[in-house]
This record gives structure tokens, sequence and C-alpha cells, in this order.
């Protein structure tokens, strides 16, 4: 694989790590906690966050910020790639599909 491609393709993947944090904290983590207070989240207020829902709505802003980020790095390697006519393994191509479509489902499935 040329070089270029291959730092965009790493450079990829490393934004994804640190997007998975935000949407793992927002998908598996608080927004399933908010779920079970009998209250609307709009009007939660915590000591450490102060208003719950600005919170969780910046954690999702933060999620699909990076993770489009990520994809459009990862598209970018996918180009420079090919524009080289380096060739791609098909795991290089597949694995980072599969995490973008667990990133998206999950964060479409959790909702604000």
């Amino acid at each position: 694989m040329n070089r270029r491609a291959l730092h965009l393709y790493y450079a990829s993947m490393i934004v994804y790590m640190l997007a998975s944090i935000f949407f793992i904290l927002y998908g598996l983590v608080i927004r399933p906690v908010s779920l079970l207070y009998h209250e609307d989240v709009r009007q939660m207020v915590s000591p450490v966050f102060g208003n719950f829902y600005m919170f969780m709505l910046s954690l999702v802003i933060i999620s699909v910020t990076l993770t489009v980020i990520s994809l459009a790095l990862f598209l970018a390697s996918v180009a420079v790639a090919r524009k080289t006519q380096s060739r791609l393994s098909a795991g290089t191509l597949i694995f980072p599909v599969l995490l973008y479509l667990f990133a998206f489902t999950l964060l479409g499935v959790s909702g604000i």
C-alpha cells in the first residue's frame, strides 16, 4: 500500500478509537441509564454535568463529528490507494466499514 494511503488509514482508525469512547459512553452507558429515570431528561440537572440534556447532546455531536472525520479519512485513504494503483486486502476494506456501520447504528438506535 502507498505510504500516504497507509498514513491516512491509520489516522482514520485513531480518530475512530477516540470517537468510540464517546459513542459507547453515550449509547451503552449514559442513554440507557437516563431512560431509567421517570422524568424528562431535558429537566434533569446533574451536580457533575449540569444540564443533563446538554451533556448528552454534546456527546452525540462529538461522536458524530469524530466518526464522520474518521470516515472521510478512510475514504481518502482508499482513494489515494486506488489512484496509485495499490492493492488493498479485503480485511483492510471490510473491517472499517463494519466499524462504521456499528457506530452509526448504535448512535441511530440510541437517539437523543
